[in-house]
């Protein structure tokens, strides 16, 4: 602060009456937690894809139940309609996936297989694995 003679005034402030730039930065990040966050308002064709893909990838996990209970768990190769769990790296982010084998390339290294969202992508054998879901008598079993 500048008085009337010009000169520069030293004003006293309580502690708390002013915050520093680091308290203003906690109080900002503070108030943005405690905002609620919306859900976004989707379309009704949105609403369509979503309700799909989440049907599609329930009878992704009835299929693999049923299909480990003919194959058991064991690692399998890949075949047109079984249900793999897809790890892919750099591709997609599809990280454990549920996905069902479309076709197997001709070099046998490659495999094109439909996600829960209807695309078809082509991944590597080694990015696969036979998916596993949950039985209701695996806890009862000793050779795990």
């Amino acid at each position: 602060m500048i008085d009337k003679t010009g000169r520069k005034q030293t004003k006293w402030i309580r502690p708390g009456e002013v915050n520093t730039p680091i308290e203003k930065k906690r109080e900002e990040a503070k108030q943005q937690r405690r905002r609620q966050v919306s859900l976004p308002n989707h379309s009704d064709e949105d609403k369509a894809k979503i309700e799909k893909m989440i049907s599609k990838h329930k009878e992704f996990e009835n299929r693999a139940r049923e299909q480990r209970r003919v194959y058991g768990s064991g690692p399998m190769l890949p075949k047109p309609g079984l249900i793999m769990r897809v790890y892919a790296r750099g591709k997609v982010n599809v990280g454990g996936m549920l996905a069902e084998i479309k076709k197997v390339a001709e070099d046998g290294k490659t495999i094109f297989a439909e996600l829960t969202s209807g695309k078809v992508y082509s991944f590597p054998i080694d990015q696969l694995q036979f998916a596993k879901s949950k039985l209701p008598y695996d806890h009862l079993r000793r050779d795990k």
